[in-house]
């Protein structure tokens, strides 16, 4: 198997090729590639499932739910919008992008805006999910062969400077997407253009006004998909005191009942013992709280308004607050927000100040599509222009890690 370095040279050559493609053709194969791999019940998915739902610890479901969430509003009009914006790689060379382990199907949200640029771009996957992004360009390219000579993942081991330094050397940007230690060790290196997707949480807001039944329901769902590891993954509710108890029970009800649709995944000692954790301080402090299965989600009424990141497994607390939540120690490291009902502006504008770049109805805070903008960073442009600089700025995010570092962002 040739090195990354010899298959990122041949990459590097391949933007005119590029540039010669029709949208439509492209825009053909992307949906029918897209398609097959949102299907269940194609031989692509079929092939690749066992890999995944091994790699992921997801169930069956909330494997199926979460690729749904990332791709299907990166299908038809979506694409072509993207497809037809006017940003074009004009030189040779490469971009190089490391994926995160989880979640799985990750790769759509930068291969798209690269595709759109034209710009060739070598994928290090994760070697704990080294399957998704292979054989999806595997399967890219069996409907659009010129692709292969332009797009291509591989996996090393992190850390390999014989390896990574002539790779980030040459590279005309490196996007980033990972826990603490891979954004850390990428920006000690001689990287020349980093854009880096650290860990970030995403937190949820229910106005008094609401219906709280169905507040919870998109709430329960915003918590529960990819099994809460991920950044568009609800962490923690704010709500005014008076609603707080009526709304967790709702959203205990709501997880319960999910939990028959979504089941949650594999879970961990470690991810057991913190829910417990939560739960006993919650016994210890007499607050209000509600759960069955450790797994299936635990909701917990925290009079404090201060952000407690959640342990996971489903795990939320509803923050009482009157007026603007406290938000100083979480800035830069929030991601989006899930609202049912009203936001009021002056709420909105602290979430702003604090880094949310995007505000969603809850239900629909995990769903994405083409038009997204991670962190409010156009890739398409950025894959386009690379170490030209041109956007003249780079949004980089590398919070502290707010539960693990096993690389959950999305």
């Amino acid at each position: 198997m040739s090195s990354p370095a010899v298959i990122a040279h041949r990459l590097a050559a391949a933007a005119p090729s590029l540039r010669a493609i029709p949208n439509d053709a492209l825009l053909t194969a992307w949906n029918d590639t897209l398609g097959a791999f949102l299907d269940a019940d194609s031989p692509e998915r079929r092939d690749l499932d066992p890999h995944l739902l091994q790699s992921s610890g997801l169930s069956p479901a909330g494997l199926g739910h979460g690729l749904r969430s990332i791709g299907e509003g990166m299908l038809g009009d979506g694409a072509a919008a993207e497809l037809q914006r006017p940003h074009r790689q004009q030189e040779d060379g490469f971009s190089l992008v490391v994926l995160p382990a989880e979640p799985p199907g990750l790769i759509l949200q930068p291969l798209l805006p690269a595709l759109a640029a034209r710009a060739p771009v070598l994928f290090k996957s994760s070697r704990a999910e080294p399957h998704f992004a292979t054989v999806f360009l595997a399967a890219l390219g069996r409907r659009l062969p010129v692709l292969r000579d332009a797009y291509a993942a591989v996996t090393w081991a992190g850390g390999d400077e014989a390896v990574e330094a002539p790779l980030h050397a040459s590279a005309r940007l490196v996007v980033a997407y990972g826990g603490e230690a891979t954004i850390d060790a990428l920006q000690s290196a001689a990287v020349g253009r980093l854009i880096a997707f650290g860990p970030r949480l995403s937190l949820g807001w229910v106005d008094p006004g609401a219906d709280l039944n169905q507040a919870a329901l998109g709430m329960a769902l915003d918590i529960a998909a990819f099994d809460q590891r991920g950044c568009l993954s609800v962490h923690a509710v704010f709500a005014e005191p008076d609603t707080a108890p009526t709304f967790a029970a709702a959203l205990a009800r709501a997880l319960t009942e999910l939990a028959l649709d979504l089941p949650p995944g594999r879970s961990n000692t470690t991810d057991r013992a913190g829910v417990r954790l939560a739960r006993e301080d919650a016994e210890l402090r007499d607050l209000d709280w509600h759960g069955d299965a450790l797994d299936a989600g635990t909701v917990i009424v925290e009079p404090d308004p201060r952000i407690s990141p959640s342990p996971g497994l489903r795990t939320v607390r509803i923050h009482t607050v009157e007026g603007v939540p406290p938000l100083d120690d979480w800035n830069g490291r929030l991601q989006d927000i899930a609202i049912a009902g009203h936001l009021p502006a002056t709420i909105r504008r602290a979430f702003e100040q604090a880094g949310v770049s995007r505000f969603a109805p809850a239900g629909e805070l995990q769903v994405t599509d083409a038009a997204w903008r991670n962190g409010g960073i156009d890739l398409a442009a950025e894959f386009a222009y690379g170490s030209g600089g041109k956007p003249d700025t780079v949004s980089t995010t590398t919070p502290p890690s707010t539960r693990n570092d096993r690389g959950n962002v999305r």
